[in-house]
């Protein structure tokens, strides 16, 4: 028969699980994890993953709605925005980033990246290069759109419009 690594006498605390590990005060841990206790993965548990609750993935910097940003930003992962941006966002240089503007997110600015998704507004410079624009219903565009690839849906565009050709060197500006 074996023991428990600390065998406290005492008595059974109303709401303690039945197999629950007991370690008296001051007294390490047993060396290995006892086999009651969960091991905490999502998938085994019936929990969605954090992008089917419509939340952002763990790699990707968030202006959350009621934050404002204001300055320059390099961009070196995906980027979503859901609130104010003054200023500038470009990928860094080696990388191909996504933008997300949410239907409550507002950039004035320029926006540098592959791929550009518009659903809220915009003014200013979004710069696809050879890379896709996708403006949606309702996405409010004013200033200058540069793309390999456009997808218009409905969006309230006010901008002029200027394909890149793949074969063309990307120029900034």
């Amino acid at each position: 028969m074996s023991q428990s690594p600390d065998p406290t006498p005492g008595p059974a605390l109303a709401d303690e699980p039945l197999d629950a590990l007991r370690v008296g005060m001051g007294k390490p841990l047993p060396p290995t994890p006892a086999a009651g206790v969960p091991l905490l993965r999502p998938q085994l548990q019936g929990l969605a993953p954090s992008r089917a609750r419509n939340l952002p993935p763990p790699d990707c910097t968030t202006i959350a709605e009621g934050m404002q940003f204001v300055g320059v930003a390099r961009l070196a992962g995906a980027c979503s925005i859901a609130g104010l941006v003054e200023g500038n966002l470009s990928q860094a240089q080696g990388s191909q980033v996504s933008v997300v503007v949410t239907e409550t997110g507002r950039v004035k600015g320029d926006i540098s990246a592959q791929k550009i998704s518009v659903m809220g507004q915009t003014d200013g410079l979004l710069d696809a290069g050879t890379g896709e624009v996708s403006l949606h219903d309702n996405a409010r565009v004013q200033g200058r759109v540069r793309y390999g690839r456009i997808v218009v849906n409905g969006a309230d565009l006010n901008a002029t419009l200027e394909r890149v050709s793949p074969d063309a060197l990307p120029s900034r500006g």
